[in-house]
């Protein structure tokens, strides 16, 4: 069974896991650099996304989290990110950078998750996990 990180191992696998969720560990980030995570399709309606990350680093500024609207065919709507209407961090300590996001994605068909590393150096983004939630 394939599973979110593209492996096989079962200590990977989210059983049962709806298109509405998704998990990613360990993924390498450049020193000042943006990286897109997945392509979510939404359910249509009223809906939330949550998006919660933790990278190393050292200071709250050394992470950055990003929701991208997308047109039905994946390409991007806007290069602006929406705004959060709810938000925990970033907050910095033991090492890492931890934040949560939630954005309300109503009326979207797609969106794109995005992190950027504003430490000098490169980091870890040690997990990502996203859900979407149909508010209807």
């Amino acid at each position: 069974m394939p599973t979110v990180a593209g492996g096989t191992a079962p200590s990977e696998w989210i059983i049962g896991q709806p298109l509405n969720k998704g998990k990613q560990n360990a993924i390498p980030i450049g020193a000042g650099a943006t990286i897109m995570g997945p392509i979510i399709e939404l359910p249509g309606g009223p809906a939330e996304l949550t998006v919660n990350y933790e990278m190393t680093g050292g200071a709250s500024a050394d992470l950055a989290v990003y929701c991208y609207p997308l047109k039905s065919d994946g390409t991007p709507m806007s290069l602006i990110s929406l705004t959060p209407v709810r938000t925990a961090g970033p907050t910095a300590g033991g090492g890492v950078v931890q934040e949560s996001n939630t954005f309300d994605v109503s009326g979207y068909s797609k969106v794109q998750i995005a992190a950027k590393n504003s430490n000098a150096g490169a980091q870890t983004i040690n997990e990502v996990y996203y859900h979407v939630v149909n508010q209807s």
